[in-house]
């Protein structure tokens, strides 16, 4: 089959954002451009702080690869009223879609799109266009979609875990147009080791999660005890405001610091020195119970940081799973207990967790979307 050598990236996300799911989308795009793809990222106008300016967009992500960036008119609900804001958000995810698929087919002769929204692979897979949808989470729309959609041969779908992939895999028609794919860490940030600080505990990643607690609050009153006095705990992540009154509402320990939100780099460097870390979540949202493919993990797999989390059915999938140390939702002994047993792990060999760099995870997706001629990998 012919190389092509162009992939259109349309999204319902805005950049630059301090989210999880912007840095893994930039992340990707510019991992696809090293390896030799053009890229053009298609992304609406909702947010005052957007661009569609490369250097800005490298420098907020750390990166030096360049790509086509268009920045589309949104003039819709989300985002500019208080109220209904589900509705608003669906309501305006659906026109915004349409209209942008109907305008970039007319004016673009790219023929193979990715995508992480689901109206985006509806309207491009009714027109028999090559897409590929990126999967990080279920829910009762996607699942109408995907019903829709995985009907036709030119619509693929990447899981991100093989819960996602249990979930929906009725929908799938054709084996060969579905993969599991965990997310991957950046090789240039982990490359470099940096000397171990003795007892350090990092946590990565927004303090909310869909508008709530990660329950950061419940790993901070652990730090109360006596036996953790002599580990440091780091926090990396905002928002500067939710920080500000976790500090109002209590008295905290003096061995927790908090670093805010970092750049990719320096918050590398935090996790390369650091020991041990943490995932964390609030069962309240079933997401996060059960579909989560955490980037910060590879991360931390990339780091040399041996890993405890909490003891979610998400968590028990990841790679390597049975090296992790898992404790119970606000069970303070629990969790206590896993910081103290730490001392006899040791964290992956990288022989074992390089395959889950994002070169390797682009090598894999480049060959799933056939752009080179080749059959998908078997994970």
């Amino acid at each position: 089959m012919k190389k092509i050598n162009k992939l259109t990236y349309i999204t319902y996300q805005t950049f630059p954002a301090n989210t999880a799911n912007s840095l893994q989308t930039i992340t990707n795009i510019a991992e696809i451009v090293k390896q030799g793809v053009e890229v053009d990222l298609i992304f609406p106008d909702r947010d005052s702080s957007s661009s569609d300016n490369i250097d800005t967009i490298q420098a907020f992500y750390g990166i030096e690869e360049e790509f086509q960036i268009t920045k589309l008119k949104h003039r819709l609900p989300f985002g500019k009223i208080k109220y209904f804001n589900k509705i608003a958000y669906h309501l305006s995810h659906y026109i915004w879609s349409k209209k942008t698929v109907k305008s970039t087919l007319g004016d673009s002769t790219s023929e193979n799109f990715i995508t992480r929204s689901d109206w985006i692979f509806y309207f491009l897979s009714k027109k028999n266009k090559n897409v590929i949808f990126e999967c990080h989470q279920a829910s009762k729309l996607r699942s109408i979609i995907l019903r829709i959609c995985l009907t036709k041969k030119t619509s693929k779908i990447i899981f991100l875990n093989e819960f996602l992939y249990e979930h929906y895999k009725k929908f799938i028609k054709f084996e060969s147009n579905s993969i599991i794919l965990n997310n991957g860490f950046r090789d240039d940030l982990y490359s470099k080791k940096l000397k171990k600080l003795n007892k350090h505990i990092t946590f990565v990643g927004q303090l909310l999660r869909f508008g709530t607690s990660r329950n950061i609050e419940f790993i901070i009153s652990c730090f109360d005890d006596s036996r953790l006095k002599e580990f440091t705990l780091n926090i990396v992540g905002g928002p500067n405001s939710y920080i500000k009154k976790l500090k109002k509402d209590r008295q905290l320990a003096t061995n927790i610091n908090f670093f805010g939100q970092l750049s990719n780099l320096e918050a590398s460097k935090i996790l390369l020195k650091s020991e041990i870390g943490l995932l964390i979540n609030s069962s309240k949202n079933k997401h996060s119970l059960e579909f989560t493919s955490p980037l910060k993990y590879f991360e931390y797999l990339a780091a040399d940081l041996k890993i405890v989390a909490v003891d979610f059915k998400s968590h028990r999938s990841l790679p390597f799973a049975s090296n992790i140390l898992f404790f119970n939702e606000n069970d303070k002994d629990s969790f206590i207990d896993c910081i103290l047993k730490s001392k006899k792990i040791n964290p992956i060999e990288e022989t074992n967790y390089i395959e889950y760099s994002i070169q390797t995870r682009i090598k894999y997706l480049l060959n799933f979307a056939r752009l080179e001629g080749l059959e998908p990998p078997t994970l």
